[in-house]
């Protein structure tokens, strides 16, 4: 819709003019007061407007950056991006998110080409050096179908950009190489793109979904900015590189002088090895190393360079790389500079700057710096002056003297906010008539075209006369009233003017501001199985094994591969690839448990699966009891959606995420049947659970039904409770909570009014199983953070589960639950959209040094935040207390651990919520979903402990909020790493963006294994048999137990004398080669066939014969298993044929035919088979399908005729 209608109820108003008119003239500051909030934001944008020039509009805070950016996209119609601060550290990460430094590309890319009217940035930002412009567009790769480009020029510009090549692309700044095919995923894209070549011509280019591997959709052209903010320079890398060894050189003398000095005081890194832990060689410890691996790193950059290749530790020597660097100002064409509230903008430049000098300093002390990189960042004065070069638009509340600036114009502008109604739509609506009467203007924003209609209703009702305006045609006329569809954080007013402007909020009490749906792309759940050398494995015919690569062998001339698997003792099996179906990676129970190998040719395997087949017949039973109880016992069929529901949605602050409002619509849905919902919700930490589950708890209230939400923690029972009230505020719905901050007095009560059916929601903990606890009418249950609910406690949900409703909520899935769901025991629904104003939580994987964390601790603390430091072992806790308060003698600790009294404790936690401590030194209990949105930094001391889901869980306790935030998962240097320690450390490295909990579920599921199903005894089974066969054999066993036909799928083996086989150079990754013969070797159906077929050419180009050849085999297994036969080999010219059952009339028939005649053999044996004589050696499979089609259409002739 328009939005000049906004503005123009400032046209001839004289404050306005003047400050326009002000801002034409060269080097302009004008100073204008008397705003606050959104109304800043509208001077702003109106000026914007007036002038047709872009804003960089400067905020004090990441926060009020975030509000901002919502408010001015709002009032120009979109157009707006943020521009993060650069977040410069000098440690020596193995592994560190690059989200921050894409969004910052975005925004470069976005003002360069003219395309973003308004950049939003915190103060900061400003501070940051960029490239010249020149680079940023000679390092941007424009792409159209149809031009001359050789692929190994792109190749080498990628690499310049900051591109990183890979196997396969799966995350930003990724490409990879297949042949004429170049799969890339730009810096500032949705999605990667696919390019394909005919010789050195642009064929096809392609949006790829990195899930599946698949193209989406053709596209004409592609635009690829640079992956970092530092490509390799045009010129001048021979002098630079000089230049960067010089100064490494002189700091590695300073840095050896200085170790003679250095005290042996105690460190963090000093605490206790665990039991069974190894410690490192010396040689390898951090004080040997620290600026050793420094010099490595920066000469392995200084390599990458001059061979140009961009390498990200360039960025930190940006300063250096060009001779004259730029700022954002540079990437606009003649910006208004907006400054809110300039004292606020002037003191953030200064702490981070003062920040930035302690940084260095530490770094230089301890070898992870050059002297050279002081210039890295502006000076407040240098900042200043390149935006003095503009026009300086800086808004105040109050008018006072800002030193730095010398105002060339004060703007008094008078206005004022709009004041909150709270719902109290009388009274606003009496204000309405007397501002209409005064002949005031009113605009009221709605953020949304249903509210508006029902406001304009409402507003009738009270008397006060409406014009709903979809489409922003117009401003109101004097003593009009019009209802525009649009959402801001707030009203404001113009008292002089007679102009009011009422936001939602202002109305209904909300708080922040609905922005415009940004389509985001959800992901898939993928498979991680990839096979390694060494990795177990398990076979469904000879059981488990070592796999120990592939081998290409030839027989009869032709040339295949096979999987090569160690079996018990010296017992060795050649698998042909497209044999590969029969093999799953082994998945035990536990992490580090060896299985106990199978021997080739014994009887042990078929044993251990009968065994295991037995036990599981029982739990079967029990599952498909509990199922069919549900089926049975009719369950509640709530009604549809009531006036109120909608209501109640509309007034959720923020945007919904498409993911978030299709969940609550399978919810719902399964809400109106009349059986049992148990439906699991699966999102990431602060993706939006809760508000779907709250809509959940609505719709059963509206039913006249009772809620009960079961939370693990008495504080978050506490915080879902606090949630509930601001959210059901202005509803008629009673809501309790059952928790030791309520009184036994007021618990009993509280009991009362539940039984009596007073209260419509409960929350509570596990208290609310207790017998005591009764419902009048209880419909729906709703569990959050499962997996930290005991097996006693699920065994009470599970029977409330027989007739009401369930909706469990979780972050990481245990892989049990998880598995469940798969397996079709339980609906899932899958939150995999970020909310849209939230920060990445920035993750460092690092060496534990005491200095890095010092300066990680005291950076939060300086920005008025607090950090969470988990050490997980309570013997020594106290060891680390001490050490950490002498590390950082200026923070308040605060000690919180499992084995403390529950009330000692959880006073502990309500302490540091309400900001009476800087830091808690915490074991794993942070875990359990509390929010504490001023804690946006955690320390984790021994990563390696710990699983992935943990991992992940406690990452989400950061990023909370709209403040950026840094996660430090360290290890210890003089410690060596076990291989599962590195799998993880690895896993949480790659899944370092968003929208990874359900990954990181699968691949804890892989490293950890699955836990057991549903009880202790089957544990056992599953380390037997591997977790993929347990679930086959779980799935048949659940299908017996319900009358159901297992089927049996026709299996058929085929060696054949042809060349079958993935050349290295058609599919160069192992993996991804892997992949694809094990989903070959999965084809049954022509359909199949077409569809991998589609796949390959669409990923890797044409398919050789090599190729062709293995699909074929795959289809000849599928139709000849079909028919009945069980094995095909060829051997000397002839083919034989295995017969499952041996048809004499089908062989007379056969004989009977031409095509047959003196080629046909019957051979007898204790297995039937027929042998044919092989007519022409290149079309073996050919004739081989043929036969297997002749015998089945013999079956069916023979069948028909009895």
């Amino acid at each position: 819709m328009q939005t000049h209608f906004l503005f123009d109820v400032l046209d001839g108003y004289k404050p306005f003019e003047q400050m326009a008119q002000e801002s034409q003239n060269s080097g302009a500051v004008i100073a204008a007061s008397g705003m606050a909030g959104a109304q800043k934001a509208h001077a702003a944008c109106a000026l914007a407007v007036r002038t047709g020039r872009p804003l960089l509009f400067l905020c004090d805070s990441e926060r009020s950056a975030t509000q901002t950016m919502e408010d001015v996209s709002a009032l120009l119609g979109g157009g707006v991006c943020l521009l993060p601060a650069r977040e410069i550290t000098f440690y020596q990460d193995v592994a560190a998110s690059r989200e921050v430094a894409y969004r910052r590309i975005e925004a470069m890319r976005r003002a360069l080409s003219g395309e973003a009217r308004a950049i939003v940035a915190p103060a900061d930002a400003m501070l940051h050096r960029m490239m010249p412009r020149e680079a940023f567009n000679r390092n941007t790769i424009s792409l159209r179908v149809g031009d001359v480009t050789p692929i190994d020029l792109l190749i080498e510009r990628l690499l310049a950009a900051g591109y990183t090549r890979e196997y396969m692309v799966e995350g930003k700044g990724q490409f990879s190489v297949r042949g004429g095919i170049i799969d890339v995923y730009p810096a500032d894209a949705l999605s990667a793109v696919r390019i394909e070549f005919f010789d050195d011509e642009l064929d096809s280019i392609r949006a790829v979904d990195v899930m599946s591997q698949r193209s989406q959709g053709n596209m004409q052209e592609v635009v690829i900015p640079p992956a970092s903010e530092a490509p390799v320079p045009q010129a001048g890398t021979e002098a630079l590189a000089r230049l960067l060894l010089e100064a490494l050189a002189r700091q590695e003398v300073v840095a050896k002088k200085g170790e003679s000095g250095k005290s042996d005081d105690a460190s963090l890194a000093d605490l206790p090895l665990e039991e069974g832990e190894i410690a490192a060689p010396e040689a390898f410890t951090r004080e040997n190393r620290t600026m050793e691996r420094f010099g490595e790193k920066l000469r392995a950059a200084v390599s990458q360079m001059q061979n140009g290749v961009s390498n990200r530790m360039l960025e930190k020597f940006i300063n250096l790389l060009y001779p004259q660097t730029e700022t954002i100002l540079d990437y606009m064409n003649r910006p208004i500079v907006v400054l809110d509230e300039p004292e606020a903008l002037f003191a953030r430049m200064d702490s981070r700057t003062g920040e930035f000098g302690q940084a260095i300093t530490a770094a230089l002390e301890r070898g992870e710096a050059l002297p050279e990189q002081h210039g890295l960042m502006l000076t407040q004065d240098e900042a200043l002056a390149a935006m003095r070069q503009t026009t300086l638009l800086a808004l105040t509340t109050i008018l006072r003297p800002v030193e730095k600036l010398k105002p060339t114009l004060l703007c008094p502008m008078g206005g004022m906010g709009a004041g909150s109604y709270g719902g109290r739509t009388h009274d606003m609506c009496a204000d309405f008539a007397r501002w209409q009467q005064d002949g005031w203007r009113i605009l009221v924003l709605s953020g949304g075209a249903a509210r508006g209609e029902r406001m304009r209703q409402s507003f009738e009702d009270e008397g006060v006369k409406a014009a709903f305006d979809e489409l922003g045609t117009a401003a109101p006329k004097s003593g009009e009233c019009r209802i525009y569809p649009l959402t801001l954080s707030g009203g404001f007013q113009y008292p002089e003017i007679k102009v009011a402007v009422i936001a939602s909020g202002d109305v209904y009490g909300a708080k922040s501001a609905k922005g415009k749906p940004k389509k985001q792309q959800g992901s898939k759940i993928a498979s991680f199985t990839d096979l390694n050398v060494g990795d177990y494995v398990v076979h469904e015919t000879h059981g488990i094994g070592i796999y120990q690569g592939t081998k290409r062998l030839t027989s009869e001339g032709a040339s295949r591969d096979y999987l090569l698997v160690q079996y018990l003792g010296s017992d060795k099996l050649y698998i042909p690839v497209d044999h590969l179906d029969r093999i799953q990676k082994y998945i035990g129970g536990g992490e580090g448990a060896a299985p106990k190998l199978s021997r080739l040719g014994g009887k042990d395997w078929d044993k251990q699966k009968s065994k295991v087949r037995e036990s599981l017949k029982e739990l079967a039973f029990d599952l498909v009891k509990l199922y069919a109880e549900r089926q049975k016992n009719r369950g509640y069929a709530f009604g549809p959606d009531t006036p109120w529901q909608q209501e109640f949605e509309e007034n959720f602050p923020y945007d919904e995420t498409p993911d978030q409002l299709q969940a609550t619509e399978e919810i719902k849905r399964d809400m109106e049947r009349d059986l049992p919902m148990d439906r699991l919700l699966c999102g990431d930490v602060g993706y939006g659970k809760t508000e779907v589950a709250l809509r959940a708890a609505f719709k059963a209230v509206m039913d006249g039904k009772q809620v009960a939400i079961l939370a693990p923690t008495t504080i978050l029972a506490q915080q879902h409770y606090n949630t509930l009230m601001r959210r059901m505020e202005g509803f008629p719905v009673h809501a309790d909570v059952l928790s030791r901050f309520r009184s036994a007095k007021e618990q009993k009560e509280s009991l009362r009014r539940l039984k009596d059916g007073e209260i419509d929601i409960i929350v509570g903990t596990h208290r609310l199983l207790a017998k005591d606890v009764q419902f009048k009418n209880l419909g729906l249950l709703i569990v959050d953070e499962e997996q930290r609910f005991g097996v006693g406690h699920k065994e009470s949900i599970k029977n409330m589960k027989k007739t009401v409703d369930v909706l469990t909520m979780s972050a990481t899935p245990i892989p049990r639950t998880l598995h469940m769901s798969m397996v079709g025991i339980r609906d899932m629904s899958l939150l995999e959209t970020p909310p849209q104003a939230r920060y990445p939580v920035q993750t460092y994987v690092m060496e534990y040094q005491d200095s890095v964390i010092r300066d990680a601790i005291l950076r939060e603390i300086g920005r008025g935040g607090q950090v969470f430091f988990l050490y997980n072992r309570v013997g020594s806790i106290d060891q680390c207390y001490k050490q950490l308060s002498k590390l950082v003698p200026e923070a308040r600790i605060a000690i919180a651990h499992g084995q403390m009294r529950e009330h000692a404790l959880e006073d502990v936690m309500l302490d540091f919520s309400q900001q009476k401590f800087d830091v808690l030194l915490c074991t794993t209990i942070i875990e359990s979903g509390l929010d504490i949105p001023m804690a946006n930094t955690l320390i984790i001391y021994d990563a390696d402990h710990f699983g992935l889901g943990q991992l992940y869980q406690m990452r989400g306790r950061v990023g909370r909020s709209t403040r950026s935030a840094s996660a430090y998962l360290t290890f210890r240097r003089d410690k060596v790493l076990t291989e599962v320690a590195e799998k993880r450390l690895n896993a949480i490295r790659d899944f370092a963006q968003f929208g990874s909990g359900i990954k990181i579920a699968m691949r804890d599921l892989e490293i950890r294994g699955a836990g057991n199903l549903l009880g202790a005894e089957q544990s056992g089974h599953m380390i037997d048999v591997g977790y993929d066969m347990y679930m086959k054999l779980l799935s048949e066993a659940v299908l017996e137990a319900r009358g159901i036909e297992v089927p049996t799928r026709a299996e058929c083996s085929a060696d054949l004398a042809v060349a079958a086989n993935i050349p290295d150079r058609y599919i160069s990754s192992p993996e991804q080669r892997m992949d694809i013969y094990r989903r070959i070797a999965l084809i049954r159906t022509e359909e199949e066939a077409d569809d991998l077929t589609d796949e390959l050419i669409d990923r890797f180009g044409e398919t050789p014969p090599g190729v062709n050849a293995l699909i074929h085999v795959a289809l000849l297994r599928g139709e000849a298993g079909r028919a009945g036969i069980t094995d095909i080999s060829q051997k000397q010219g002839t083919l034989r044929f295995t017969l499952s059952d041996f048809d004499m009339e089908k062989v007379s028939a056969l004989y009977a035919r031409e095509e047959y005649k003196n080629r046909l053999r019957v051979e007898a044996g204790s297995k039937p088979c027929i042998s044919l004589k092989i007519k022409n050696k290149n079309r073996v499979i050919d004739e081989a399908r043929s036969f297997a089609a002749d015998w089945a259409a013999c079956g069916q002739t023979a069948e028909q005729s009895t």
